[in-house]
């Protein structure tokens, strides 16, 4: 018996009838940002490369920027999830848990690049225009505040609106962040002096956290 090979139409139905074909478009954009700039992104290019219509996407993604809000949601719910699991089993007041909280951040803009880019260009996302990457982002940003409410408690961390400390940690994180980005993009800096101060933010990162998390205690 001859078995015909799945036309594009029969794969857009079997995806649609997993309820996968939105998480397809969002995996196979992140694999594209990896290598290439976002701005020669296409949702029709990604549509073939799924195997589905050329008008698939439009159904979940009216436009490229929704599918990079789409994509910077995926990345802020995986990142809440990663620092909740970090948190596990630990006392949200020590420095130590915040510390680690820290490291899993670093780690994440390390890992998920392509959609932590994503996180703070309002050139390719207005946050504005979407509720549910609003809400992922504040989810995140919450987790940090009751680690650092936790420690204004415990007497660790200074008596000030909580919002500018997380603030300043914040800050702290996604400058540390972008740095070791960049080493990974320009190796023949390590022999001078901005090389070299990049590549002990990579190197002792736990080091560079202890220092940062100095910065709002009593």
């Amino acid at each position: 018996m001859t078995v015909s090979k799945p036309t594009s139409s029969d794969v857009e139905r079997v995806s649609y009838h997993h309820g996968d074909l939105r998480q397809a478009i969002l995996t196979a954009a992140c694999e594209y940002l990896k290598n290439e700039n976002a701005d020669t992104l296409s949702l029709r290019a990604l549509a073939r490369e799924i195997g589905v219509s050329q008008t698939a996407p439009y159904r979940h993604f009216d436009s490229r920027n929704a599918l990079f809000a789409g994509i910077a949601t995926w990345g802020f719910q995986i990142l809440e999830k990663e620092m909740e699991t970090s948190l596990e089993g630990k006392v949200k007041s020590s420095p130590d848990t915040m510390i680690d909280m820290g490291m899993t951040y670093l780690k994440f803009a390390e890992s998920h690049s392509e959609k932590y880019q994503l996180f703070f260009d309002s050139s390719m996302v207005d946050f504005d225009e979407y509720p549910d990457l609003q809400d992922a982002s504040g989810q995140c940003f919450e987790t940090l505040l009751e680690v650092i409410e936790a420690g204004q408690r415990a007497g660790i961390y200074r008596v000030q609106p909580v919002e500018q400390l997380a603030g300043q940690i914040w800050s702290g994180l996604h400058g540390i962040a972008s740095l070791i980005q960049l080493s990974g993009k320009r190796p023949t800096f390590f022999e001078k002096p901005t090389g070299k101060a990049i590549r002990y933010l990579a190197e002792e990162r736990r080091q560079v956290l202890t220092n940062l998390l100095d910065t709002i205690r009593t």
